[in-house]
């Protein structure tokens, strides 16, 4: 195993140890808004979808809940994301970065260790929300194929949006970063497919939601849960989310290395 392997693992456990002895802001805090979400939403327009005849092309079938769960997963990511911000800025701020950096750890290891744990603490609460959201009337037509590719589709998405609290992390130093930064999530959440059909949004609003990578990733795990799995949106999205992740890594690298070289 080469030095920079042993760093990011290192990194790694050293995030998984400190979320496990405080859970609640690691794995519940992501998984509270979009489950909060679900209850109300299915529980107070349950009835008005069915009364207005919710249609949404090939998934109006599938009912409102079957069409809601898949939207609100991506919250686990958008209003998750950046925990592990947080670290980073305290051992910038405290030098137990640099002191990493003179004993070999490059930045890319300090990164890379703390972008994986980022995708892997979502796993849980995007399974609880799951769960919770078939109890309530989504559908997974695609059995448990459909439930991995929609989780990885939620983790990968945590990883490329958490490289834009890392950049404001490193250049402020405030570990403080992902609560302040917490609502970046909510218009690319509420100004995609996630809640109601583009067809159906206004004009302005709708151009957004085409726009907004946000929304393939979510019609990618909507065939996934409902539709066809193999999907263009799959596609689509897999390449959005493959691209994002490498900038988010490579710039946030750069950034970082730069700033363990001072000035």
């Amino acid at each position: 195993m080469t030095a920079s392997l042993r760093a990011a693992r290192l990194v790694f456990t050293r995030q998984a140890k400190a979320a496990l002895a405080d859970p609640g802001p690691s794995f519940v805090l992501p998984a509270a808004p979009p489950l909060l979400m679900i209850v109300v939403f299915t529980a107070v327009f349950d009835g008005l979808a069915e009364n207005i005849g919710f249609r949404d092309g090939q998934f109006g079938s599938a009912g409102w809940d079957a069409f809601l769960v898949p939207g609100a997963l991506v919250l686990v990511a958008l209003l998750g994301a950046g925990y592990t911000s947080a670290s980073l800025a305290q051992d910038l701020r405290r030098g137990y970065a640099e002191r990493m950096a003179l004993a070999g750890a490059n930045a890319a290891a300090m990164l890379g260790g703390r972008f994986a744990f980022e995708a892997v603490r979502l796993i849980p609460g995007t399974l609880a929300v799951l769960g919770i959201g078939l109890l309530v009337g989504a559908e997974a037509n695609n059995g448990v194929i459909g439930v991995a590719v929609t989780v990885a589709l939620i983790a990968l998405l945590g990883l490329a949006f958490t490289g834009t609290f890392y950049l404001v992390a490193i250049r402020t130093k405030d570990p403080q970063t992902p609560f302040t930064m917490q609502p970046l999530g909510l218009p690319f959440a509420f100004l995609s497919s996630a809640i109601v059909p583009i067809a159906i949004m206004p004009g302005w609003s709708a151009a957004i939601a085409r726009a907004n990578p946000v929304s393939v990733v979510v019609d990618a795990a909507r065939n996934a849960m409902i539709g066809d799995l193999w999907s263009p949106q799959l596609v689509a999205a897999t390449a959005i989310l493959a691209g994002w992740s490498l900038v988010a890594v490579t710039v946030g690298t750069a950034v970082l290395a730069r700033e363990l070289r001072g000035p």
